[in-house]
């Protein structure tokens, strides 16, 4: 089965961590599989899925958690399709206690590019329906816009790159990695943000 880096990226932060872990847009609860067990896990999404026991809410808006009431918070590829980011960035650093771990694509990713100059789009996220309820990205997020606006919004925050694996040969997947380390906008395929509360 193939699994997604940025869970692994994940995993390997917090594999001596425990306390409890707050998953906004936890849809199929994918991350809970690959936390230590000291780690108490509560998943939020938008819908409901019969297979877990997420709480349901718009993470539109303002959390219904008190301040501190989570050691981490994680959004996997979740903020790219708000309308507010800024807020939910407040939100998030005053429900945790501890951390925040942000995942945003790289929709400069060298692929990427290849798919738009090939077909003319970006793919299904990125579509012009006029539907509001579309499941599509509103941002464009790249290395320098990401950047950009964690330094204008957090204080203290790290980015790590995080290569796409997925249909890939282990050799280019490594070439990748490294690439990435000198040319994240053009080999990443998308990163995490870990911001620390104190």
């Amino acid at each position: 089965m193939w699994i997604d880096q940025k869970f692994v990226v994940i995993e390997k932060i917090l594999k001596d961590e425990n306390g409890s872990l707050l998953d906004l847009g936890s849809r199929d609860q994918i991350l809970k599989k690959f936390l230590p067990e000291k780690i108490v896990y509560t998943g939020v999404d938008i819908s409901e899925n019969k297979d877990t026991n997420n709480i349901i809410f718009d993470l539109n808006k303002n959390f219904n958690f008190d301040n501190e009431s989570f050691d981490f918070i994680t959004a996997l590829d979740v903020v790219e399709h708000l309308d507010d980011p800024k807020t939910f960035l407040k939100e998030c650093l005053r429900v945790t206690k501890k951390k925040v771990f942000i995942n945003l694509p790289n929709i400069s990713y060298y692929a990427s590019r290849f798919h738009f100059f090939l077909k003319g789009n970006l793919g299904s996220k990125y579509h012009f329906s006029g539907d509001n309820k579309d499941d599509r990205h509103k941002w464009f997020t790249n290395f320098y816009l990401v950047k950009n606006f964690f330094e204008k919004n957090s204080v203290n925050f790290e980015i790590k790159t995080v290569i796409k694996q997925r249909n890939k040969l282990k050799p280019l997947f490594y070439l990748e990695e490294k690439l990435a380390k000198f040319f994240p906008n053009l080999f990443s395929w998308s990163f995490l943000i870990t911001i620390n509360k104190n």
